[in-house]
């Protein structure tokens, strides 16, 4: 079930970076888009392992381990952690 929930993030990551590539006007979408990636990622994956099911447990993991390698791999341009993205 990690192995699910690394490519459920992936993605939700893509469908959201197509969404600020077609209203990327401004920088507010890139802002929106980082806060919603961490809140799916991280406090999603929290509720699922905090559910205690055996398979709740394993996606919440892979949505937290995708989130991070993510993160790391892309030097934060993917997840919206660079601030490159907001000079």
């Amino acid at each position: 079930m990690a192995f699910a929930g690394f490519a459920l993030f992936i993605l939700v990551n893509i469908a959201t970076a197509l969404a600020v590539l077609a209203s990327a006007s401004t920088r507010t979408p890139v802002l929106i888009a980082a806060v919603f990636l961490a809140l799916f990622g991280l406090v999603g994956g929290l509720v699922l392992i905090l559910l205690r099911r055996p398979w709740t447990k394993g996606l919440g993991m892979g949505l937290m381990i995708g989130w991070a390698l993510v993160s790391i791999v892309s030097a934060g341009w993917c997840t919206g952690l660079n601030p490159g993205l907001y000079a």
